[in-house]
């Protein structure tokens, strides 16, 4: 009996040991994937004076990987942009990306302005390293990647769009790149004085042999009583995209005597292709 149970304890050793290896590997397997770094960034904001960003914005602070909120001034360190000089240095906490591309950070520029209900967002994905230096650039509000020293739009990664006047009159599309069967969002924003208003996407059709055509519809009634006064509205509406392929959006006129057009499409169309995001 003392043999048969010494060699019994013998074989569960190892499968102790085992079970004890892959619980430990699965529980930090998290922690590698997502590994957060200081990261000493600097960079010249080029056209930190121009009137788009000077005209409308208080402030500009670089920050970290963890997406922004709107309305929510992150509480993490960040870094702040010298209204004179545009130059930007100091530390970051970043998470490290990896896929098969590389090791990568992402490093957003965030206007802020304390009137206004959105922050507007320049994304850098940049290959990771302890120091960054990301020379003089002008902001602009999409992602981007650093590549050989320079910057080129970031294909691999949902991107979003601003059509109209950010201060007035505008829709934000999110993402303008979709894949089959993503969501695109459309968020609309203009200035009412309380008027009900009437917004619909129709439904696909084909143009041609090869472009999809949806027709965007957005009015307020002219026949009510309003305020004297307006303020900013927004609506969201959304478009499913389905299949891969070639698309193109346009805004037809309201077809009732009692409204009136919003013109955020007319005259205009959108083209965009649902595709897979690659990494170019």
């Amino acid at each position: 009996m003392g043999i048969s149970f010494e060699l019994r304890g013998r074989m569960r050793v190892p499968l102790i040991m085992r079970f004890i290896f892959g619980l430990v590997i699965v529980v930090l397997a998290p922690g590698v994937s997502a590994a957060v770094r200081a990261v000493h960034v600097t960079g010249i904001v080029a056209n930190i004076q121009s009137w788009e960003i000077r005209g409308f914005y208080t402030a500009m602070v670089v920050a970290h990987t963890e997406p922004r909120r709107y309305g929510v001034v992150p509480t993490r360190p960040q870094l702040m942009v010298d209204q004179r000089t545009g130059r930007f240095e100091g530390d970051l906490m970043c998470e490290v990306i990896r896929n098969e591309h590389g090791r990568w950070v992402d490093i957003h520029l965030i206007n802020m302005a304390p009137t206004f209900q959105g922050y507007s967002t320049m994304v850098i994905r940049a290959p990771y390293a302890r120091t960054i230096d990301l020379g003089t650039f002008e902001w602009q509000a999409t992602r981007y990647r650093w590549k050989e020293d320079s910057m080129v739009i970031d294909t691999g990664v949902p991107r979003d769009t601003v059509i109209g006047d950010l201060f007035g009159d505008h829709v934000r599309i999110s993402p303008i790149n979709p894949e089959p069967d993503d969501s695109m969002r459309f968020e609309f924003v203009w200035n009412n004085s309380g008027q009900p208003h009437v917004a619909a996407l129709g439904g696909f059709h084909m143009k041609d042999c090869c472009t999809t055509l949806c027709d965007l519809t957005f009015a307020v009634r002219t026949d009510t009583d309003v305020f004297t006064e307006s303020w900013p509205h927004h609506v969201v509406l959304h478009l499913q995209a389905e299949v891969k392929g070639r698309y193109r959006l346009r805004q037809v006129p309201a077809q009732d005597e009692h409204l009136r057009d919003v013109d955020f499409l007319l005259n205009k169309d959108l083209y965009f292709t649902v595709g897979h995001r690659l990494e170019l």
